[in-house]
Formats: structure tokens, C-alpha cells, sequence
């Protein structure tokens, strides 16, 4: 089911009030309302930036999609999450601490959705962009902005060589080999989390080309903490990067 920005975040809005009700009582409800109204008042601004954003591409990445109850029965971790495209300044931010040659790295996409950090990788000037989307729907809509955005001026003039999205399940894709740089919007919870680092770590154990790992809205950020040589990197208030080291050698 799609439904509007603005609606989810009202109804957004409603759980956390509700839940800092709970956790914190009327203090706990006066500052988390204060920091809501801060983040309603840019949200006309935000959305105006993501209609340009499409508009001045030829693309559609907007709207969230309640999905998951469909995707459940198909995912390997079986906790897949819903739909919710990215903040186009948050991704900007984030991608601006990681230190890799941007030319010669993958970006990673895991829950690609429709495409909008696939499309806006590759014009920060990743060389190669991948997106993984577990909704097939949602893979093609995402595959056919890509080809949309290529059409344009601004996908002819990017520099990067592959730009897709396809669909697949983050648990069981292949990971690219060289630099990389894997991003995800809380797109899963913990089962397929630990999954897709375990795999992550096992194909990456030696030192050689970095590894970088953003979890944007970490929730089950805890996760990570099983995994020792996912080392923090750069965070900021709704995202954190981490960086993979090799495996320690015996004496």
C-alpha cells in the first residue's frame, strides 16, 4: 500500500509522542514534541526538494510502501522492512566522511526501493551503483528510473559505468569485490542483519581494498556489536558509518 509522505509522518509523529508518553512521562513528551515540530516545519521544504529531484529527472522515487507482510514469506531473514525513500541531504552528508576514491568504488544499495540513492551515487560519481530490492515490483519500477535518468542529460553525463537496480535478497546477494561502500535504510531487522555481515566478513578477511558500512535510521544498530571488526567510522543523528578491518593475524 502507497501512501503519502506527509501522512506517514503525522502518523509517525503520533507513535513516538506516544511512546515518549510512555518511556519518560510528561517531561520526556514536552522535549520529543519540540524536536517534532522542528522536523515538521523543514518537512515542506524536504518534500519540495525530492519533486524537483524527480521532476528534473524524469523519475518517480517518491512514496512509502507498506510492503512488508508481502515480502515476509520471500525473505530469507524473514523480517524484511517497509519501503521509505531516503532524505536526498542525508545521503549527501553521510557519503561526504566516507574517504574512498569514489571513481574506483561500488556503492551497494540494499533496499534499493525505486532508486533515488542508486540515481543520486552515481551522479556523486561512484563508479559502479547496484541496488538489491527484495520486492520485485519495486526492482522494476527502480530498474526503469534508472533507465529513465540514464535517457537524460544528467545520466549521460555521469560518470559511472554500471548504474541498475535489480531484485534480490540482501542476505543472499553477491557482494562486489574492490572498494565498496554498502548503504541501507533500515531496510531489514536483525535476522537478516547478521546474516548479510556474516557473509560480509567472511568475504572480506584479508586487508586490501576498504570496506565501508552505512546503516541509515539504525535501529537495531546493537547488531554491529557482534561483529568486532566492523570498527565505527563517522555518525551523525539518524546514521552511522562503519569501517571493516581485516582479520587480526596469529602471532
Amino acid at each position: 500500500m502507497i501512501i503519502s509522505t506527509v501522512a506517514w509522518k503525522i502518523s509517525r509523529a503520533g507513535q513516538r509522542l506516544t511512546a515518549s508518553l510512555r518511556r519518560d512521562g510528561l517531561r520526556g513528551l514536552g522535549a520529543e514534541a519540540v524536536r517534532l515540530a522542528g522536523e515538521l516545519s523543514r518537512a515542506p521544504l524536504a518534500l519540495a526538494a525530492e519533486y524537483l529531484f524527480d521532476l528534473r529527472r524524469g523519475i518517480r522515487t517518491r512514496g512509502f510502501v507498506r510492503n512488508e507482510r508481502d515480502l515476509a514469506g520471500i525473505s530469507v531473514g524473514g523480517d524484511p522492512n517497509y519501503y521509505q525513500p531516503i532524505g536526498l541531504p542525508l545521503l549527501r552528508r553521510l557519503v561526504s566522511t566516507v574517504p574512498v576514491e569514489r571513481g574506483a568504488t561500488t556503492f551497494l544499495d540494499l533496499g534499493a526501493g525505486r532508486g533515488r540513492a542508486v540515481i543520486l551515487a552515481a551522479e556523486l560519481g561512484f563508479g559502479r551503483v547496484v541496488g538489491v530490492e527484495l520486492d520485485g515490483e519495486l526492482a522494476a519500477e527502480g530498474a526503469e528510473n534508472v533507465r529513465r535518468w540514464r535517457s537524460g542529460r544528467r545520466g549521460r553525463t555521469s560518470g559511472s559505468q554500471e548504474v541498475d537496480v535489480i531484485q534480490g535478497d540482501a542476505a543472499a546477494c553477491p557482494l562486489p569485490e574492490g572498494p565498496l561502500l554498502i548503504a541501507l535504510f533500515n531496510s531489514f531487522g536483525p535476522t537478516t542483519l547478521r546474516l548479510l555481515l556474516g557473509h560480509l566478513c567472511d568475504s572480506r578477511k584479508e586487508a586490501g581494498d576498504p570496506v565501508y558500512f552505512a546503516y541509515i535510521n539504525p535501529v537495531h544498530e546493537k547488531t554491529l556489536e557482534e561483529f568486532p571488526r566492523l570498527v565505527p567510522h563517522s555518525r551523525a543523528r539518524g546514521w552511522s558509518v562503519y569501517r571493516l578491518e581485516p582479520e587480526p593475524t596469529s602471532a
